[in-house]
């Protein structure tokens, strides 16, 4: 019996035991746009990083939950037909009647039982066939998805993401903006027993909108880097071809936040769903692992070997960024005075080399 991987209610790839047939490549995950998709390619590279990660807070909690393999990616995905809120991607098979309507984690509601089990590790109290993200959602924070009067919110345990926010709000830099859930806000998704214990681990628990939707996916820099493997193009290259400004942007904050975990699966483009085709940038998000101790560390989005700082410098003398906002600011809240200092040291580090660089 065939598979079909669907973008909305387009079969674009069909996958059957002897291998698979592209159906439609334009509109493929770039992952798989190539001349030849395998089975490995489907399973072992779309699928397994389609599928929560285990290193994720509160993830077997989640599985246990919904009684779903914890080592099989495809078992995990097909509980939800591997539909996410990332994008307009799902699976059926051959004899199913089903269409995205059905399936859309965009239009449905979803469960909020499991949205406390995947924030705080609560025991799941719900029966019966639910629509849950949780299973495609990536990274190792706790978090989970809450819809709210018609909009769909990431709630996240994390303080650093709302001085993140603060800081990169002052760079005027385009960004996922955090703020604060407290009071009966909170009550609706965190016992008293658990606040208690966010508290006690001096955290805050913090949500923002989501920024993919039905019209627009969102394609992470590792994925859109296997294409350009795949099909003979330099992916740097490409990035900066088609949103240089943020591109920049993302150097420079990347140093002042020194964030040292801007790895290729947290930023990278918006799709148009329609056409397939690559739009800007998304904005700059997951901070969780910023204002680090750890200096001298080496950027992860650069293609030449370079430190955080040598390539803020190089994006720096070539955006002229008003960074000024920063010294005038007070410390924002979610981090230390020593992190506070650090990153006020940078910014005018970076200020100042920069005039050095550009008076040689």
């Amino acid at each position: 019996m065939s598979l079909y991987l669907m973008a909305k209610d387009i079969p674009v790839l069909e996958i059957e035991q002897g291998g698979c047939r592209i159906l439609n490549r334009d509109l493929l995950p770039f992952s798989l746009r190539r001349d030849e998709v395998t089975l490995e390619d489907f399973y072992g590279t779309w699928m397994n990083s389609r599928a929560i990660q285990l290193s994720r807070t509160n993830s077997k909690m989640i599985l246990n939950s919904m009684r779903v393999s914890q080592t099989n990616a495809y078992r995990i995905c097909q509980t939800c037909h591997g539909a996410s809120l990332s994008d307009m991607y799902w699976f059926r098979e051959e004899d199913e009647n089903l269409e995205w309507r059905d399936v859309s984690l965009f239009r449905n509601d979803i469960s909020k039982a499991m949205a406390s089990t995947a924030l705080v590790g609560d025991v799941l109290r719900e029966n019966g066939k639910i629509h849950t993200p949780e299973l495609t959602t990536q990274g190792v924070a706790a978090k989970a998805w809450v819809r709210d009067g018609g909009e769909l919110y990431l709630y996240k345990i994390g303080k650093k993401e709302l001085a993140a926010s603060k800081i990169l709000d002052a760079l005027g830099f385009a960004h996922v903006g955090y703020r604060k859930v407290e009071g009966e806000e909170l009550d609706r998704v965190v016992t008293a027993e658990r606040k208690e214990r966010i508290r006690a681990l001096d955290e805050r628990v913090v949500k923002c909108r989501l920024i993919a939707s039905e019209e627009r996916s969102m394609v992470s820099f590792e994925d859109f880097q296997i294409f350009c493997q795949e099909n003979g193009r330099n992916a740097f290259g490409e990035v900066l071809g088609l949103d240089r400004e943020h591109y920049l942007q993302m150097q420079i904050a990347d140093y002042i936040l020194n964030n040292i975990d801007r790895h290729g699966a947290n930023w990278g483009f918006f799709m148009d769903n329609e056409t397939g085709r690559l739009q800007e940038l998304y904005p700059l998000m997951d901070h969780d692992q910023a204002f680090s101790d750890v200096e001298g560390m080496y950027s992860q989005t650069t293609e030449d070997e370079m430190d955080l700082e040598t390539a803020a410098l190089l994006a720096q003398t070539e955006l002229h960024a008003d960074l000024s906002n920063i010294s005038r600011m007070e410390r924002p809240e979610g981090i230390s005075e020593k992190q506070w200092q650090q990153v006020k040291k940078r910014t005018a580090a970076l200020e100042e080399r920069c005039r050095l660089y550009e008076t040689e």
